[in-house]
């Protein structure tokens, strides 16, 4: 049969604090941060030992405009829910930020 795993896909604008939530943001500014990449959504994964792999050909369809582009995609995160991977992902961007990685 098919591969059942879950995949969820997380693109930076989803954490970006700069956008408005009409424009894709998900969280909220509390959360967010300012301009995150594609890059570091990278490194938080990889921090956090999540299986993902990074699509960078595409571009988020509300702001395709703005010149970023790339997602990550997430593979077998069974039971945790879109919306807490975001803050995890938003929390480790800002962590490693400020160690400078």
């Amino acid at each position: 049969m098919g591969n059942n795993r879950r995949v969820l896909v997380v693109w930076p604008q989803y954490l970006d604090s700069t956008l408005p939530r009409r424009l894709g943001r998900k969280l909220s500014k509390h959360y967010s941060v300012v301009k995150p990449t594609v890059d570091e959504l990278l490194n938080a994964c990889r921090e956090l030992r999540l299986e993902c792999n990074v699509d960078r050909d595409v571009r988020y369809s509300r702001v395709w405009y703005l010149g970023v582009s790339g997602r990550i995609l997430v593979h077998g995160v069974e039971g945790l829910k879109k919306l807490s991977l975001l803050k995890t992902l938003s929390n480790k961007v800002r962590e490693l930020r400020t160690l400078g990685k």
